[in-house]
């Protein structure tokens, strides 16, 4: 992770102050907290709800738009630690009606855990008749 250190250097942004989302390849963004709200329902799916700038949703969805349904990328909340998520779609952007001069669009980010348990942990069953056999 010191390229994302090295990242945030060089473009001066406190990751303290960003959720940050990493794809496999290595692409970044960091999105400062104050545009973001988390919710996470019972069916385990996360919302990661942005508020932003018309420039600030691009960003967003340039970085998302080659990502497809159940791919892993990861997040960090200020620095805590990345955490793989499975990629579940981007919901349509809408524009917040204001009486602020400055255009306000809301978009939100559905992820779920990314579950990958290790084949090893899964004993085989001895038998065709056992009852654990029809898991594998």
């Amino acid at each position: 992770m010191s390229y994302l250190s090295d990242l945030a250097q060089k473009e001066n942004i406190n990751l303290q102050d960003c959720i940050t989302f990493i794809k496999d390849n290595g692409d970044i963004l960091a999105v400062n907290i104050e545009y973001v709200g988390i919710k996470q329902r019972q069916d385990k799916l996360t919302s990661v709800n942005f508020s932003m700038a018309p420039k600030q949703v691009k960003q967003l969805n340039d970085f998302f738009d080659d990502l497809n349904n159940g791919e892993i990328f990861y997040y960090d909340i200020s620095q805590t630690g990345a955490v793989p998520v499975n990629y579940r779609g981007l919901s349509g952007v809408t524009k917040r009606v204001t009486t602020n001069s400055d255009a306000v669009f809301d978009v939100s980010l559905i992820m779920q855990p990314a579950q990958n348990m290790p084949k090893d942990n899964y004993f085989s069953p001895t038998c065709d008749c056992c009852t654990l056999h029809h898991i594998l």
